[in-house]
């Protein structure tokens, strides 16, 4: 029967659907109690109980108490699938066909919710994925002695190649999944979205071996004339193979908001990463003491260890996940199938704009790598090995750190890209203003007190991690300018994904070329001055222009600037400023009159020291100014009152 000849009757807001049976119009749920009825008597009656004899004429109507048993049994369970999946878009006539439902969140709540629980996952698979990447240095440099920032420095060489190589790999392919994945299911379109889902897994495989074969055999020519670069470049080509495919995984996760699995993945990656790299250190160690070389390769290597673990979790996730994933296509597809090269040429067109803004930060520090070197030689006269400890200190040091919190931006950026995207391709443009307020309310809420706070404990965090010498000032003071850094960086990624979320992708581009340029043309100048400082200087100057560039298009186009949220942002600055202030003191306390911080126990002691306190400090405050709603929501009545804030 086709819709125009279904009756239809309206009941309230709610449509009840009914169709012609045998000559009777029946609602669903009495079609339902009448095949129960029949199927019941078809058991009284036996196997030899003919066709005829069991006609729909002398069969009983069902009772009014059957059908009131269908109805609430198919009430229980929509509730059910309600409860499991709030976000689930309901159809008007399911939605509201019981009164006793409870009423669900508004388009508004949801997307706030959607927003901080997606960002609170990806932010802690992020937060702890980066600590382990940071923690593992503390055994490591110890166990390398007077090699270790020399190792450090060759480690990040290559590292910077290995990740441009990655994004150039994956093509922005995940990021673009995650975006049309969202746009796909905002409009229902299931067979696409499966289409999507082979084609770019397809496409994973093939760029991941073309792109590791590439990195392999340009090694040479990518070592910018350092033989000891060759072989950490090529420990790195198998995890270019593989990574593409993961990347691609992950993206349709992130697509479908089932951000835990992604988050697992990485935490994993880094465990058996870590693992490796210190099992690995031992034994090549204890072979040749002074095989530093050999160490940075095995630590190179473990890349490929861990995206093999990753990927076991995201096979996990998959089988787990196989019915949201993997929907089958309930209805017939008017859609012609997509051709094979016309889908790819889509997801190129949709991916191609994040390889830059992926590797946005390593390009910069790309730029650095191969132009520092030079311009020290070209002025000063420098040993090979001095120089590379110099590049580590302004680099490679500092960096490793501050990628502690860069992550919490793109954690924001990447659960508000499909959430943007649906709110685009849906047309409301209240809904992306309002978002758009909520993701720099979010970005300023956890950033401002993360750069202050690694600003107020630079010495003893630094001590921590590095070898306590007499280098460790200089190194300090390029981790304090280095949060500055930090801060641009992360606003740069969370404006670039935002943007390309609204499909804005030239205005990135532009911002992001002028940027490098004037990074470039300031190389010079600026290295020749302030050596390694300069370099930085270079960054930070850089990515500011770009960063006012689209927060200049944003304010004149969807009317969202800081200043709309002027009064949080002060809030906000104040607390955590109050909270760096604490943090400092605390230091400077616990060095001249504890004990001093000249070892790795006090060092430890006096950071966590001051972590804990300014931290409940910065939350107590956050709570009483109220921001604390932002995060929490509705669960703020659970907080004591004590620090609840004044209404």
């Amino acid at each position: 029967m086709t819709n125009d000849q279904r009756p239809e009757k309206f009941n309230g807001n709610s449509r009840v659907d009914k169709t012609d049976v045998d000559g009777k119009t029946l609602t669903a749920d009495e079609i339902l109690a009448l095949a129960g009825r029949h199927l019941q008597e078809k058991r009284n009656l036996g196997p030899k109980t003919t066709r005829k004899s069991r006609s729909h004429a002398t069969m009983p109507q069902p009772t009014e108490q059957e059908i009131l048993a269908i109805k609430e049994k198919n009430i229980r369970a929509r509730q059910k699938i309600i409860k499991k999946k709030p976000n689930l878009q309901v159809p008007e006539q399911l939605s509201t066909a019981d009164s006793s439902l409870e009423k669900q969140p508004t388009t508004k709540e949801s997307n706030q919710a959607t927003l901080i629980k997606g960002s609170a996952w990806l932010s802690v698979g992020n937060m702890v994925s980066r600590v382990l990447g940071v923690v593992y240095l503390i055994p490591w440099m110890a166990m390398l002695g007077s090699y270790g920032t020399r190792a450090n420095g060759l480690f990040n060489q290559g590292y910077t190649i290995y990740a441009i190589f990655l994004a150039i790999a994956t093509f922005g392919i995940p990021a673009a999944i995650s975006k049309v994945v969202a746009e796909l299911a905002a409009k229902n379109d299931v067979y696409r979205s499966r289409q999507l889902t082979r084609q770019s897994m397809a496409l994973g495989i093939v760029l991941g071996i073309v792109f590791g074969l590439i990195l392999y055999f340009a090694a040479p020519a990518l070592s910018n004339d350092n033989a000891d670069v060759i072989p950490v470049l090529h420990s790195l080509a198998p995890a270019v193979a593989i990574f593409p495919l993961m990347s691609m995984i992950r993206g349709l996760f992130q697509g479908h908001q089932l951000m835990s699995i992604s988050a697992m993945s990485q935490v994993v990656e880094q465990i058996a990463r870590v693992v490796y790299m210190l099992v690995m250190a031992v034994i090549v160690l204890k072979a040749d003491p002074d095989n530093w070389t050999g160490v940075v390769v095995q630590s190179t290597f473990a890349a490929f260890i861990g995206a093999i673990f990753s990927m076991l979790v995201l096979m996990w996730g998959w089988v787990k996940y196989r019915h949201i994933l993997s929907r089958p296509v309930l209805h017939s597809v008017k859609h012609e199938k997509a051709r094979t090269l016309s889908l790819v040429l889509n997801i190129l067109k949709e991916s191609w704009p994040f390889i830059i803004i992926g590797s946005a930060i390593t390009l910069f520090q790309a730029v650095d790598q191969y132009s520092f070197f030079s311009i020290m030689n070209h002025f000063f006269s420098v040993s090979k090995s001095d120089l590379l400890e110099k590049f580590s200190l302004f680099s490679a040091n500092p960096n490793k750190l501050i990628m502690i919190i860069v992550p919490f931006s793109t954690s924001i950026a990447t659960t508000a890209l499909p959430m943007l995207s649906g709110s685009k391709a849906a047309l409301t443009y209240e809904t992306i203003q309002d978002q758009l307020k909520q993701v720099l309310k979010l970005f300023s809420l956890i950033m401002l007190p993360s750069v202050l706070g690694m600003y107020a404990i630079a010495e003893p965090l630094y001590k921590m991690f590095y070898p306590i010498e007499a280098s460790n000032q200089e190194g300090i003071y390029m981790l304090q300018y280095s949060t500055i850094l930090a801060l641009v960086f992360s606003l740069f990624m969370l404006l670039a994904f935002v943007l390309q979320a609204l499909s804005e992708v030239k205005i990135v581009m532009k911002a992001f070329f002028v940027g490098i340029i004037i990074k470039i043309v300031l190389q010079i100048p600026l290295i020749r001055y302030f050596e390694g400082m300069g370099a930085l200087m270079t960054s930070v100057i850089g990515m500011f222009i770009s960063i006012l560039y689209m927060l200049d298009f944003l304010q004149k186009v969807y009317g969202v600037s800081f200043s709309m949220i002027g009064k949080e942002l002060w809030q906000m600055f104040m607390a955590s400023a109050l909270m760096a202030i604490v943090a400092y003191i605390i230091v400077f306390a616990m060095d001249n009159f504890i004990f001093p911080m000249d070892t790795k126990f006090s060092v430890t002691v006096t950071t966590f020291s001051a972590v804990l306190i300014g931290g409940a400090l910065l939350i107590i405050t956050y709570l009483r100014m109220g921001l604390g709603d932002e995060l929490l929501g509705r669960r703020m009545r659970y907080i004591p009152k004590i620090l609840q804030p004044k209404r």
